[in-house]
């Protein structure tokens, strides 16, 4: 596995090339690190009971700082997620590409026999099966399902492939050279999903206000109650 996440390092979470990033718990896809808030970024101290009242007011207005340049930085919750998901079907068609690099591998490996069979098995799974789920995916929250399948596609074609040290060894070379049809595909891969890291975060914005609407509300009730017991 850890061999795999070298080969595509550059894919990282959506990308979706690697299974172990959506698994399914329970009959449910876990967090996707791209579609999901993975982590908690923004909240209340901790020990709000503990603050003074000017301190409160500090942390106060330093969230309110952070949520006035988040808003002003980031588009409407619907405009980000469109342009994420418009990202992701462009990123997607170039993971499709794979029906095209598959044959090619075959032909320069010169792949005969059961391998052979196997591979253009997956490339006709690719073609059809995988681009028949996408026609369901409408939103964001259809992507996680869809990529689920592509992933675990595609990994068990990388499993075929350690199946067979001779290509396994070839195939982890050629991802490195850009004058190979796999390697020209990594690289292909690499660039189209940097723009979706970066759309990512217009979404990841939407969590980050969340957040820091939800503490500034906690501080603001502690801040409230220090004031009643004031008067």
């Amino acid at each position: 596995m850890l061999r795999i996440q070298f080969i595509f390092r550059g894919l990282s979470a959506v990308v979706l090339l690697l299974a172990g990033q959506f698994t399914y718990a329970g009959g449910e896809t876990s967090k996707s690190p791209i579609l999901d808030r993975v982590e908690v970024l923004y909240a209340a101290p901790e020990n709000l009971t503990e603050l003074t009242l000017v301190q409160l007011q500090a942390e106060k207005a330093s969230r309110v700082r952070d949520l006035s340049v988040i808003k002003e930085a980031s588009d409407e919750p619907k405009v980000a997620k469109d342009k994420l998901l418009q990202s992701i079907f462009d990123h997607d068609d170039k993971r499709l590409q794979i029906v095209a690099v598959i044959p090619q591998m075959i032909e320069d490996y010169q792949i005969e026999g059961e391998f052979r069979d196997s591979l253009l098995g997956y490339s006709n799974t690719f073609d059809v099966d995988i681009r028949e789920a996408r026609k369901d995916v409408h939103k964001l929250a259809d992507y996680k399902s869809y990529d689920f399948r592509f992933s675990a596609v595609y990994m068990s074609m990388m499993f075929k492939f350690k199946e067979n040290p001779e290509f396994h060894k070839r195939m982890i070379a050629d991802l490195q050279d850009p004058d190979t049809a796999i390697g020209k595909y990594r690289i292909e891969l690499d660039e189209s999903y940097a723009k979706v890291e970066h759309d990512k975060y217009l979404v990841q914005n939407i969590y980050s206000a969340n957040e820091l609407e939800q503490a500034i509300a906690t501080i603001d009730k502690e801040i409230s109650k220090r004031q009643h017991v004031e008067l």
